[in-house]
């Protein structure tokens, strides 16, 4: 028997409508919180979160007290808040400061292990509350850096798709012409639709949280993520290792789409024109082109070290000089 999930509640109001008398365990960050000062709750505890692997969220939740659960903030904040409320079996409210991931809208967190992102089965929020206000506010850099999650679309379908003609999907992935022709319509949305996205109105941002929303719930109903999870998530997670500041994970799967689609021989292009209309730096100042090709050059032993599903990282060998070309070809 297959069981779907599903996604949150989610309640388009302002902040400052937001009354709770429970007594509230309040994960967040300090420019999140500053955003959501004006929400009436009752703070037991406050935590800001810095960090998101199990050790550290098995240390909050062993120490958390109170009624209820509030994840305030972009994705380390709700991922975290969906760990504690699932180990504590809590209700959980969250609220988006800014449309980093989609993280508010699924019922798993990422961790980070071993060099790699594992994913946790927790809960999905029982309520999202979204203030457009504070969206449309949020730094322009930041604020719709989710749009990369439905952008990737385009080079994890692209794997997932030539995985199906090797044969190498399991069963319980095989590729359906359904999936294909809806997360290949979001794709072509966002892509109409980045330069009213990147602008940071009202209808933009409405329209980003729409897509994720059906990205997500086309993942639910796909019972897996192949459909927007590919080589360019991959690339990201073993870049990761190779930083020591903190990067925007939409800054490097937006780096990673153009890439690999690169490698794909897919028409680039057209991605890099909607990242840059969507305000999404992916030439983050962070990362040394070295460590971009180190990571390009070393990608499918990475891939073959954590028996990552298959994409083009799994059997192109990538020289240090076809690195160097992608590289220079993308961000020259």
């Amino acid at each position: 028997m297959m069981k779907i999930s599903r996604l949150p509640s989610i309640e388009k109001r302002p902040f400052a409508t937001v009354e709770d008398r429970r007594e509230a365990i309040v994960l967040t960050t300090e420019p999140a919180w500053a955003r959501a000062s004006a929400i009436a709750i009752n703070p037991r505890q406050r935590v800001d979160i810095r960090g998101n692997t199990q050790v550290e969220m098995d240390a909050i939740a062993e120490k958390c007290e109170g009624e209820v659960v509030y994840g305030i903030g972009g994705g380390l904040a709700i991922d975290t808040a969906k760990y504690v409320a699932a180990a504590n079996h809590l209700p959980l409210v969250a609220l988006p400061t800014l449309l980093s991931t989609d993280a508010f809208l699924t019922d798993a967190t990422g961790v980070r292990e071993a060099g790699c992102v594992r994913y946790l089965p927790t809960k999905t929020p029982d309520t999202v509350i979204v203030d457009m206000e504070v969206l449309c506010n949020a730094p322009a850099s930041m604020r719709a850096s989710g749009a990369a999650d439905v952008l990737s679309i385009a080079t994890a379908m692209w794997d997932w798709q030539e995985a199906e003609k090797l044969g190498e999907n399991p069963a319980n992935e095989r590729v359906t012409p359904q999936a294909v022709d809806i997360g290949g319509a979001l794709l072509q949305t966002l892509l109409e639709n980045a330069r009213d996205i990147g602008r940071g109105t009202p209808e933009g941002l409405t329209l980003l949280l729409e897509l994720l929303c059906m990205e997500v719930q086309l993942c639910n109903l796909c019972g897996h993520s192949r459909l927007e999870e590919g080589s360019e998530h991959y690339f990201t997670y073993a870049l990761e290792n190779r930083v020591t500041v903190p990067v925007l994970h939409g800054e490097f799967v937006g780096l990673g789409i153009l890439l690999m689609a690169s490698l794909q021989s897919q028409p680039w292009p057209q991605y890099q024109h909607a990242l840059e209309c969507l305000q999404i730096n992916y030439r983050p100042d962070a990362v040394a082109s070295d460590a971009i090709a180190e990571t390009l050059v070393d990608l499918s032993a990475y891939v073959a070290q954590h028996q990552l599903p298959y994409t083009v990282a799994s059997t192109l060998r990538i020289t240090p000089e076809i690195a160097e070309r992608t590289i220079q070809n993308v961000l020259s």
